[in-house]
């Protein structure tokens, strides 16, 4: 029954509520493939972020004791050592590295989902991995290129702010209305063969002509992945308290509990794995949004029927 219903197309000219319903429909399709692939990627990742996030909420859990303890000195983040900048650094690393993974697999799953007659049923991670790859030397750039245009943007806000507070009830909304349009360089770079510059520029062309579907889409999407982040860590956030409160009662002794460690650990990786899958959702919308921003202003499907005429 799944084969015989219509193929989700992107490049349509969509209400806002169809676009959810689009991106719902696609994930409800292809949840095994998703969850599958997404699985070998992104839980190594989540083994190894657990880790340096539980060095990190240690160290906290241990400064906490000493507080109610009184044993703090002068300068209380000496405790932490040379291990905080570790697993901070660490945590930041793999933090970006599972966005990149996570998110290069799913532009590659969508695309494939549309270019196969068979969908994305039978894939196999060979059929995957060129457009993975791609995917993620692509979203690189695109972050090194958004990251050096938020520091001129900051550097420019400051110099102004400089001269004058009152610039910034001017440059951050324009910052932040610049913002909204870049949520979709990435679906645009993505899957069209062009250059990082046109790419930036269709950006602004396309976000623009549809900036509140974007915004709006970024806030429901935003909204749904965080009540799911919020389910997944509840148990981490239990096991925490119960941490922290022995640690408190016993003067730090149950900070060391070999048992409480590591399910704190496993709670870790859970929680971590969760938040990757619950942002889905946004990447998935931000597609949708992109197939109808460029039907809007490009008339993507009108051009192409134009094109194969002579094949009708």
């Amino acid at each position: 029954m799944e084969s015989q219903k219509p193929k989700i197309a992107m490049y349509v000219k969509r209400p806002f509520g169809e676009k959810l319903n689009a991106s719902f429909d696609f994930i409800k399709e292809n949840w095994k493939q998703l969850l599958k692939y997404a699985t070998y990627l992104i839980l190594p990742v989540c083994l190894l972020q657990a880790a340096n996030f539980s060095g990190l909420m240690g160290g906290m859990t241990d400064l906490t004791a000493m507080q109610a303890a009184g044993g703090m000195g002068d300068d209380p983040l000496s405790v932490f050592g040379p291990s905080f900048a570790f697993n901070y650094a660490g945590l930041v690393f793999f933090s970006f590295l599972g966005a990149l993974l996570l998110t290069s697999l799913i532009y590659a799953m969508i695309r494939l989902y549309i270019e196969r007659e068979e969908r994305l049923n039978g894939i196999l991670f060979n059929d995957i991995k060129p457009l993975l790859l791609r995917n993620i030397k692509r979203l690189f750039i695109i972050g090194v290129f958004c990251s050096f245009l938020l520091l001129l943007a900051v550097i420019i806000i400051v110099l102004l702010a400089v001269l004058t507070p009152f610039t910034l009830l001017l440059t951050l909304p324009l910052l932040f209305a610049f913002a909204i349009p870049l949520a979709l360089m990435a679906p645009i770079y993505l899957f069209e063969d062009i250059s990082l510059m046109e790419a930036f520029r269709k950006t602004f062309r396309l976000g623009f002509a549809t900036w509140g579907g974007v915004f709006l889409i970024l806030i429901v999407m935003g909204l749904i992945a965080s009540v799911l982040q919020g389910i997944v860590s509840i148990p981490w956030y239990i096991i925490y308290i119960v941490k922290m409160v022995f640690t408190m009662s016993d003067g730090g002794e149950a900070g060391s509990s070999v048992g409480l460690n590591f399910a704190q650990y496993l709670f870790s990786v859970l929680m971590l794995y969760g938040s990757y899958l619950s942002a889905m959702f946004t990447v998935v919308g931000l597609v949708y949004q992109y197939g109808h921003a460029s039907e809007v202003v490009d008339s993507i499907t009108v051009e192409s029927d134009i094109d194969n005429f002579d094949k009708l």
